[in-house]
């Protein structure tokens, strides 16, 4: 990011002597192409050298490892309607914020939202190895590039006119053995623009990864997180499971089902359960093979035609827990069943009972999602006169199939288990410890929710660099028009949708807009040292009519070894089509405080999973925000660069859906919020013997979505690099990259004040990233120390705290990675590696928002060794 004061000065003199021949390009950030690196704002650019050392086999690995950037989705979790898929945001905001380009062009969404309800584009769409450079646009961009761009953007750069063939392959595991990974690129290019006039640039890659599995770490294989301050989360409901009298005038608590093959023990609400601790796989299999091409014909001078297409499919492979019932009140009037009689005494006959026991009979349930993913860019490249321009066409898709087998349907399994309770002939009975197929095929049934997801754009632009001379400067100019289509055709399944699968949600939207722009960008030299960004963007869209945005941004360059640089602009974001349109059945993780005060529940204890109804609209209005920034870069000495960049975010009219923790914490204060809650009939005899008790166990919510408020964002992003002769033995460099947040607030409800937010686990303060590397010859090593800072032990601190562990705090958390570059033969480049170095151990919260480790299974699997092998043929 910094350091190209120095270049950016002498190519200007350069300049000034007359030169022509100094290549432009263009950067991400601004339409026109210029010499000067680094503009009136910041911009990091992560080359191919850079990604091979990082050890990162996929995209979001390696933009996890950058502390401006956070991860939302790194496509290991099923608990997620947008599981398979891996995501990226700047700023702390959703990804939907983020815009993502390839060679400087938009992607279709993926076909499932983060959420149900927050577009994105998919990471694992987009093979590393076939990366080029990565440049990181942190800061407001709506006017150059589009409403998607509020808190930046991420350009993914591919090779051109590369010639011969060079083939890769990244080999990586756990210390353990699992989690292995590996993957395999060949890159071939035929033809010079320049020689022959045209070039033909193909890339095939393939990449797997194996689960990641419980039984092989001992920090993980019990499933009991008490040794971390949490909870017991061994099973509970396999060989045999329990069962709970649910008549209301005893209030007693569960009894182990008879024949438990693991050990019987009270749980923390004091049933007596069956735990056993099955061997689980925490990651899913990841396979992806992926071919792209491009083609580029020179026609005549400077003008080209260019082919761009590409297909990429993933599949992620999920291992989930067994096929269970639902927690529904079994009648026992009248029933010949004879394990009813070997209950503890407190049990009789015709007393409602509540079954816990998975149909593991059936065994795992596995789920697979499918992406496909195609794109097709066609245009030209030339110049006009002294106008450099472009025009193209895209075409755009991804296609989901989330396909999981041995799901409940809850109307068939309900009544095969109250016939197996009555005793009658073809039941499932629970008391037995194995029932036959035919007792449980029945009510086991597959589902298959699909998506696709569709943009087709075009665009034309112009631009050049010298449109007139001001005060001896030239004035860049660009200008140009888009139009796009976007649409959604997300389809749940029947029987998920009308909410007849056991413990699944499920969500579906079908929409589509149109969006016509037209943008034009000045680049103005208002002194020999001032450079201004001048930029002013329209955005019509079919839906939610028009928006014009601005941005103001400046450079001053009062020597050559200093840059001072600020920006203003406005930014509209519309919608997403789920938004508009989705209908939604999710779970929430909440923390019932009325219930568990006179349970005596504390932390995790008290954590519930209610039912929540969302649901889009077309009322909703855009959000809009403004973006400032402000910033310094030296560059006193050759070897010594530093920038510092303060940035501030304000959103208004935020859209989300009401938080369900604020909605059951007012219950009883806020009007209408009772409303929202659906709970269980109450419990005489249970709220008897616990004083205080007078409310039913939650059971679902409705939480609509909304234009909630405000979202205000401050922070600090500091990058420091030093390199030194170490005698005639080598070169020390050094690199220090700091994203501190200064200010996170929200609004929680509509017309509300924005909250503190920040220093939870959602949102910590720091993130810190310490490089060192010593390098002689053709050989480098280094160390790369990744640091989170300490944060309050719970996920977001508005959140109502009930107990004092929720004060406690989480301590910061440093992982070491080394990596070592060398070059043995002319045409091989090596780099083997070590990601954590020092097998850190993972860190769990125990508050009753989170009950989970925070760390990202990057760092769960733990010490990760690999090699990277890249031979150039010829």
């Amino acid at each position: 990011m910094a350091g190209t004061i120095l270049m950016a000065s002498q190519a200007q003199a350069q300049k000034a002597e007359g030169a022509e021949n100094i290549q432009r390009v263009v950067v991400t950030g601004s339409n026109i192409s210029r010499i000067n690196m680094e503009g009136p704002t910041p911009v990091e650019v992560i080359k191919r050298a850079d990604i091979s050392k990082s050890g990162a086999t996929t995209v979001v690995e390696l933009l996890a490892k950058l502390p401006s950037v956070s991860v939302s989705l790194d496509g290991n979790s099923s608990s997620t309607f947008a599981s398979g898929a891996s995501s990226a945001a700047l700023r702390g905001l959703s990804s939907k914020y983020t815009l993502i380009l390839l060679n400087g062009r938009r992607l279709a969404n993926y076909g499932f939202a983060i959420g149900a309800q927050d577009s994105f584009v998919d990471l694992n769409s987009l093979p590393l190895s076939a990366i080029e450079s990565v440049e990181i646009l942190r800061d407001g961009a709506s006017a150059i590039y589009g409403s998607d761009a509020v808190a930046g953007v991420i350009n993914f750069k591919t090779r051109t006119n590369y010639q011969g063939i060079e083939g890769s392959v990244n080999l990586g595991a756990n210390e353990q053995g699992d989690a292995r990974s590996g993957n395999a690129t060949m890159t071939a290019g035929w033809g010079d623009l320049e020689k022959d006039g045209r070039n033909v640039l193909m890339t095939v890659d393939m990449y797997r990864r194996n689960p990641l599995v419980s039984r092989k770490h001992e920090n993980l294989s019990a499933h009991d997180y008490r040794q971390f301050g949490g909870t017991d989360n061994r099973t509970t409901t396999q060989y045999m499971g329990w069962v709970r009298n649910q008549n209301t005038k005893k209030a007693e608590k569960g009894y182990v089902i008879p024949g438990c093959l693991g050990t019987a023990e009270r749980n923390s609400s004091g049933d007596m359960v069956c735990f056993t601790n099955p061997s689980t796989d925490l990651s899913p299999t990841q396979e992806r093979a992926g071919i792209s091409t491009i083609f580029t014909q020179r026609l005549n001078g400077n003008d080209e035609l260019f082919l761009e297409a590409g297909y990429t499919e993933n599949s992620s492979s999920f291992v989930k827990g067994m096929p269970a019932f639902t927690n529904a009140n079994y009648s026992t009037v009248g029933s010949t069943n004879a394990g009813l009689a070997s209950l503890p005494s407190g049990f009789a006959k015709g007393d409602p009972l509540q079954v816990f026991r998975s149909v593991y009979e059936a065994g795992n349930r596995t789920s697979k999602v499918t992406s496909k993913t195609a794109r097709l860019v066609a245009g030209w490249r030339g110049t006009i006169g002294k106008w450099d321009s472009e025009g193209a066409i895209g075409l755009n898709q991804n296609k989901l199939s989330d396909v999981n087998d041995k799901q409940v349907l809850k109307d068939k399994s309900t009544l095969a288990l109250q016939a197996g309770l009555l005793g009658k002939v073809g039941g499932y009975d629970p008391f037995v410890l194995n029932n036959p197929a035919s007792a449980y095929l029945p009510f086991l049934t597959t589902t298959h929710h699909n998506s696709t997801s569709k943009l087709s754009s075009g665009e034309w632009k112009m631009s050049t660099p010298d449109l007139f001379t001001l005060n001896g400067e030239q004035v860049g100019f660009a200008w140009g028009v888009q139009g796009s289509h976007e649409s959604i055709d997300d389809v749940a399944d029947p029987e998920a949708a009308k909410g007849n699968i056991v413990n699944v949600g499920a969500t579906s939207s079908k929409a589509s807009r149109t969006v016509y722009s037209v943008y034009g960008e000045f680049n103005v030299p208002i002194v020999k040292q001032v450079e201004m960004q001048l930029a002013l963007r329209g955005d019509h869209y079919s839906d939610f009519g028009t928006s014009y945005n601005p941005k103001l941004a400046l450079a001053w360059r009062p020597s050559s070894t200093v840059l001072v640089r600020g920006s203003a602009t406005t930014s509209f974001k519309a919608p997403t089509l789920p938004q508009i349109a989705s209908t939604t059945t999710a779970f929430s993780t909440v923390a019932d405080w009325a219930r568990c005060g006179p349970l005596g529940y504390v932390g995790a204890n008290c954590s519930y999973s209610p039912t929540v109804y969302l649901a889009g609209s077309k009322d909703l209005k855009a959000e809009k925000a403004k973006n400032y920034s402000l910033g310094i870069v030296l560059q006193p000495m050759k070897n010594l660069s530093a920038s510092l960049d303060w940035y501030s975010v304000r959103q208004t009219d935020t859209i989300q859906s009401l938080d369900a923790q604020y909605v059951l914490d007012h219950e009883d204060s806020i009007p209408g919020f009772a409303g929202l809650i659906g709970r269980d009939p109450r419990n005489p005899g249970l709220e008897a013997a616990n004083p205080g008790l007078n409310k039913g166990r939650i059971k679902d919510m409705r939480l609509p979505y909304q234009n909630v408020g405000k979202t205000n964002i401050e922070g600090l992003d500091l990058d420091v690099k030093y390199s030194f002769k170490v005698g005639q033995y080598g070169t020390l460099k050094l690199r220090e990259t700091n994203s501190y947040s200064l200010k996170y607030e929200q609004s929680i409800t509509p017309g509300s004040a924005p909250t503190d937010r920040m220093d939870g686990t959602d949102h910590p303060k720091w993130s810190n990233t310490l490089r060192a590397a010593f390098e002689w010859a053709d050989k480098e090593v280094a160390l790369t120390a990744r640091t989170s800072a300490s944060t309050k032990n719970i996920d977001d601190p508005t959140k109502t705290q009930k107990e004092a562990i929720t004060n406690a705090r989480i301590g910061a958390y440093t992982v070491w990675d080394m990596n070592f570059t060398m070059k043995p033969i002319k045409d091989l480049d090596l780099n083997l590696g070590i990601n954590n170095l020092f097998d850190k151990g993972i860190v769990y919260s125990n508050s009753a928002y989170n009950n989970t480790y925070v760390n990202s299974l990057n760092y769960v699997v733990g010490r990760y060794i690999y090699l990277n092998a890249r031979y150039k043929f010829k």
